[in-house]
Formats: C-alpha cells, sequence, structure tokens
C-alpha cells in the first residue's frame, strides 16, 4: 500500500493525549492532517493511500465512553490505523482491545499500536513529567518501525493485542468536578469543552453527575480555577492510586 498520509485523531480532554499524537506525527515522515475529536468528530471518509491514527485516554482499563459517538462519523474502508492508547501510569488492561473492536465496526484495521504515559488526570503527580526523554526515544523507535511496517505493508491486517473479551467492568469514579460561585464567571469554556455533555449550556455552575466521565478537562480549561477537585476528593484519589501507579511504567509497542 503506498501511504502518502497520516490522519492524527485524539481526544483528549486535558492535552496529554494530544501531546502524544503530535509527537508521533511529528516523527512519521509524511503529510499529516489533525483532527481534534475531544468535544465532537466532522463526517470523514477516509481515502486510499491514508493511515488513521486514533489516541486516546485510558480510563479504568477501558476506552471512554464517548468513542464510541466520535467513531459514528469516522468512516474508512478498510484503512489501516494505529492506535495510541495513553495513561497515567496505572494501567492499559483491556482498551486497546476495545479500540481495535470499536474501530473495526467503523471500517479501520489496527496494524500498530502503542501504550505511552502522560501525567494522571485525576492525579497529575503520578506520570508527572511524561513524557519524557526515555519516552521520546521510545516514539522515535515506535516511529521507525511503523514506518518500515507502512512500507512492506500489501494489505492491512490486524495486530495481535493485549487485553480480554469481555472487556473489564466500568463504571466510572464517584470524583466529579465541583464549582467554586465566587470566582465562576460563565465564560462556557467547560461546556464547550466538555466530551461528555454533562455541562448544561448557559449554567455552567453545573455538572450532570451522570453524564461525568471524570476526565478532568472542565478544570484543565477553567481560566478562573472555579471548577476543581475538592482536596479530600484529590487524597483519597491519591491514596487509592498510589499502591498501583506510584512504580514508573514504560511505554511499550505492538506491530
Amino acid at each position: 500500500m503506498d501511504i502518502k498520509k497520516a490522519v492524527l485523531m485524539y481526544f483528549s480532554p486535558t492535552g496529554g493525549t494530544k501531546k502524544a499524537a503530535e509527537l508521533l506525527g511529528e516523527r512519521l515522515g509524511m503529510e499529516t492532517e489533525t483532527l481534534d475529536i475531544t468535544a465532537g468528530a466532522p463526517e470523514r471518509r477516509f481515502m486510499p493511500g491514508e493511515l488513521a491514527v486514533f489516541a486516546f485516554p485510558v480510563y479504568g482499563g477501558r476506552i471512554p465512553a464517548p468513542m464510541y459517538e466520535r467513531l459514528k462519523t469516522l468512516r474508512g474502508l478498510g484503512t489501516p490505523a494505529v492506535l495510541l492508547a495513553v495513561y497515567g501510569n496505572r494501567a492499559v488492561e483491556d482498551a486497546l482491545l476495545e479500540m481495535e473492536d470499536a474501530a473495526r465496526l467503523s471500517g479501520f484495521i489496527a496494524i500498530a499500536a502503542a501504550e505511552v504515559i502522560a501525567p494522571h488526570s485525576i492525579v497529575p503527580q503520578f506520570g508527572a513529567g511524561r513524557p519524557d526523554g526515555q519516552d521520546l526515544r521510545f516514539m522515535d523507535n515506535f516511529a521507525f518501525v511503523l514506518r518500515d511496517r507502512l512500507i512492506t505493508l500489501i494489505s492491512p491486517e490486524p495486530v495481535t493485542l493485549p487485553g480480554g473479551r469481555p472487556y473489564r467492568d466500568y463504571k466510572g469514579v464517584p470524583m466529579k468536578p465541583a464549582v467554586s460561585a465566587a470566582k465562576c464567571f460563565a465564560c462556557g469554556a467547560c461546556f464547550a469543552h466538555c466530551p461528555a455533555g454533562a455541562i448544561p449550556r448557559g449554567r455552567p455552575q453545573k455538572t450532570d453527575k451522570e453524564r461525568c466521565i471524570s476526565c478532568m478537562g472542565c478544570i484543565s480549561v477553567c481560566p478562573s480555577g472555579a471548577r476543581h477537585l475538592p482536596a479530600p476528593m484529590k487524597l483519597a484519589a491519591q491514596m487509592s492510586l498510589k499502591k498501583v501507579c506510584a512504580e514508573r511504567k514504560e511505554p511499550k509497542y505492538y506491530i
């Protein structure tokens, strides 16, 4: 196959996944197109000669629930795809396998994948400073191997990925952002950025806790610091995750 262009699609509420996608794109040595699918995805049909790169965060060992909605408007034609799972130094578990299955239903075939680390969205001290020099060298190597794979690619063949079916049960976490009414000036940034539609239009001090996926995206874009995670919640999350997140995890790829 003659791959001329990579389409980088990232679901990135707090910015870590966007950075990972851009780092890979810079190293592919081909034309790139970037689509931010955090708040929504456009209608996009893929053409021969295009490579799809799906970059997404891992929540509880699963892909973000809104990814299924995003894939409804993205249509491949047996299009080769690269999956980039970005996680906060805990674990990827079934996320890559789930993303492969979801992408296949929209006409994409995962030929390669990678697990990379970024600061944890709830407790950013885990994964702090990532990606670092070692991570950048990993990305150099992954891009080199991927380019070689694309040169020899005749027809897309699915890569073998870790994980299991049925996917692990994940019902989200109880940690939802709070709002300081005194600091909120209703700019609407959180509403526009929320990938789950959990913040009502015109009522940014409210959060639909049933729809909220605890991505912390609203906190990351709030210019006044009105949206925040209360200190007791932060401490509880830190204590809960310390055992599984404290030890450094290394990136890996599948090809």
